[in-house]
């Protein structure tokens, strides 16, 4: 399967594209197939996604915009351990709840 990731910031700029080449390297180690697209907050709605990456921050209002798209709140984008996680939890649905 591949997925459609979007990754969202309040501009669709800096922060976005940086986590954006981080998420991709992560999925890559994972074996995951994506097409992952940076999106400002006003521009997201609307996008068919299998799941939004955004700071923990924006993640209300992200969530708020989309609806049935899971929207995965990250603390650090630097942090691959985490993003990893956070994919495995949110996304492949393994070990949450």
């Amino acid at each position: 399967m591949k997925y459609k990731i979007g990754v969202c910031c309040t501009f669709g700029a800096g922060s976005s594209m940086m986590l954006k080449m981080n998420l991709s390297n992560v999925f890559t180690k994972m074996g995951l197939e994506a097409d992952i697209e940076v999106y400002d907050i006003s521009g997201v709605s609307g996008v068919e996604l299998d799941a939004i990456y955004t700071s923990a921050a924006l993640a209300p209002q992200v969530a708020s915009s989309v609806r049935q798209i899971p929207v995965i709140p990250v603390v650090n984008y630097f942090n691959l351990e985490e993003l990893e996680q956070l994919t495995k939890e949110y996304l492949l649905k393994e070990g949450g709840e």
